[in-house]
Formats: structure tokens, sequence, C-alpha cells
């Protein structure tokens, strides 16, 4: 019986080992795709260093909020719109304030996917600097849209350091 037993978990850790699917971590989105995404970002920051804060605010609720009610889209634009807003006051009124440049710092892809992606930006204000987040989709139409944005005000040092910024370097073979 205790044979038997062993002989069927190996039979069945064989199978399922056998049939698993392999993850290829050497799957990257095509670089037409990641070109577009770093325009995206391009006239993002122009957009800010020129302070149109009402096409970035649009430009956010046009590629998050899809499926957002109006009531929701309108909440939100506001919202945007008042943080990138306060983001361009100049010190000593603010933290940040002019956008005088940025660098890309981190391109990441997510393992075993050629449709979704990250890139990380640093930017650099007459007060301080902010890490921006972007997350990136290729849809099944082959559409790149923005799936996420963040910024912080984290050391880059720091946010460079998380868990979920370093996991993709294990996979992208920096």
């Amino acid at each position: 019986m205790r044979s038997t037993l062993l002989l069927v978990l190996f039979f069945l850790i064989t199978v399922s080992a056998a049939s698993a699917q392999k993850i290829d971590t050497t799957k990257r989105p095509p670089a037409a795709k990641v070109e577009e995404a770093k325009k995206i970002a391009t006239t993002i920051f122009d957009d800010l260093k020129h302070k149109r804060h009402d096409k970035v605010a649009d430009f956010m609720v046009e590629s998050l909020g899809k499926s957002w009610d109006s009531s929701t889209r309108i909440k939100n634009k506001n919202d945007y719109r008042g943080k990138m807003e306060i983001i361009s006051v100049s010190p000593p009124s603010g933290v940040y304030g002019a956008l005088g440049g940025y660098d890309l710092i981190e391109e990441a892809y997510l393992p075993g996917s050629d449709r979704y992606f990250r890139h990380t930006y640093i930017t650099y204000h007459e007060g301080s600097k902010l890490v921006w987040e972007l997350r990136f989709y290729i849809n099944t139409k082959q559409e790149l849209t923005l799936d996420y944005i963040g910024w912080s005000e984290k050391n880059p040092f720091e946010y460079l350091s998380t868990s979920d910024m370093l996991v993709p370097r294990y996979f992208n073979n920096y």
C-alpha cells in the first residue's frame, strides 16, 4: 500500500512538472511600443514643465479612467490637476517648483509577458526631485495604454530598493 501511494505520488509530480507551463523570461514588448511609451512620458513631462496642468490631467483621466462614470472622471481630473499645480509651485511656497529635466532610471518587463512593462523616471525640479512610475499595457488591439502613473518624493535609492522594483532585475538580466 505504501509503495503504491509513493508510486502514485511520484507519477503525479512527474506529470504535473512535465506539463507545467514554462515562463519565457526573454519575452519583451516590441521596441516600437517601448519607444512610444517614452514619447508618452516626454509629453507628460513637457506639459508639466510648461504648466499645462489641464492637459496632463485630461490625459491621465483618459488613460486610467475608461471605466469611470462621469462624476468620478470630473472628480479625478480636478484632483490630478490640483496635484500637478501643487508640484509646479516654486519654493518657498511649494516644495518642487519648475521642472528642469528628467531621466529614465529604470525599465522593467513583467516576466513572461511581452504586453506589460514599467518605466521609472526621476524629475528634477528647482526645489527637489520626484520619482515617477509609469506602467504600460499593450491591449489586444496592440494599442499601448498607460495603465498606472504614480509619483513619490522618496529617496530614489530607497524607492528603487523596494521589492517590487527589485524582482524584475532577477528576470530581466540586468
